[in-house]
């Protein structure tokens, strides 16, 4: 016995295929594009004053896109009892075309003396680039030191 089709029904049949593989599709995408932008980045910065009197250290993890957010852990390391206390912060690039200046966190002073925080660096626009910045709470013209991300 042969079967005989319609024209309208090949028709609906090609139309409700299509429409199927076309929705398979457009899940397949949405589900993969949210893995993609939510996957974690690690950022570590470090710089240390020309006279080697301090170091510091910031250490970025989260999602760099589409908008920023970054949990830091901030560190001071003093290498001498100078009565100068290193201080850092962190300064962003920012994809519109903005630089966005966080607060300054200052450490303790005295020879070999370690200094910790942590926060989180929230950034809507979305960043081009990270600095790292440090210097000292008194002098800070002769006691600085830089670094940034990512490195081209």
């Amino acid at each position: 016995m042969q079967s005989r089709m319609t024209g309208r029904s090949r028709t609906r049949r090609r139309t409700a295929s299509i429409a199927l593989c076309l929705t398979a599709l457009a899940t397949a995408v949405g589900a993969a594009a949210p893995a993609q932008a939510a996957a974690d980045v690690v950022i570590k910065l470090s710089c240390t004053d020309p006279s080697k009197t301090f170091k510091v250290n910031a250490t970025l993890e989260g999602s760099g896109a589409p908008t920023a957010k970054y949990d830091v852990w901030f560190r001071t390391t003093d290498y001498i009892d100078d009565t100068r206390a290193p201080k850092l912060r962190l300064k962003t690039s920012n994809k519109d075309g903005s630089l966005t200046e966080f607060p300054w966190h200052t450490g303790a002073q005295g020879r070999s003396v370690i200094s910790e925080w942590s926060s989180t660096l929230q950034q809507p626009k979305g960043i081009r680039l990270v600095f790292l910045e440090g210097t000292v709470d008194k002098d800070s013209a002769l006691f600085q030191c830089s670094d940034y991300a990512p490195k081209s």
